[in-house]
């Protein structure tokens, strides 16, 4: 998908950045619904610190999305809209840190579908406590990569301006 940043074209550039910001605001909604399925079934079994843990990494999920959505568009920038030509230098910067914040929010997906899994394999199991330790940590580890996401994110209008 990234490969996809036309050089020649300005239509093409501005595609690749809304589909860079709809693949972020989609992985995060991805993690969104793991991070809801274990508040709820922590909720449900009582275990209220597990479920206000989740209720946190939500809370940076949703300021994640807020970010995304709300972030300026590729048409304010030259880059996007008023430059005719653009160097293979530039591409690649804005490319390389689109990566680095797809591949960060990748992390944070496979992180809360392994919260879930983990969450899931020892609910009803004897050693509840001992598991729910490393749920916690987990969760706190899910919020943490969000949180890096959307300072990453947040960095790109930064990149742009520079471009």
């Amino acid at each position: 998908m990234i490969g996809g940043y036309g050089v020649h074209r300005r239509e093409q550039r501005r595609e690749a950045d809304v589909a860079v910001r709809e693949e972020v605001a989609r992985a995060s909604g991805r993690v969104r619904n793991h991070l809801n399925n274990v508040h709820d079934s922590a909720y449900r079994a009582g275990d209220t610190e597990l479920a206000q843990e989740c209720a946190l990494a939500l809370e940076e999920v949703d300021a994640l999305r807020n970010d995304v959505e709300l972030a300026a568009t590729g048409a304010d920038h030259p880059f996007f809209s008023r430059q005719k030509g653009v160097s293979k230098r530039t591409i690649n910067r804005l490319i390389k840190h689109d990566h680095a914040t797809l591949e960060m929010v990748k992390k944070a997906v496979n992180a809360s579908n392994d919260l879930e899994k983990t969450y899931a394999e020892s609910n009803g199991n004897s050693k509840r406590m001992e598991n729910g330790s490393v749920t916690v940590e987990s969760i706190r580890r899910c919020q943490q990569l969000v949180s890096s996401c959307r300072g990453h994110f947040s960095e790109r209008n930064g990149v742009l301006r520079g471009i």
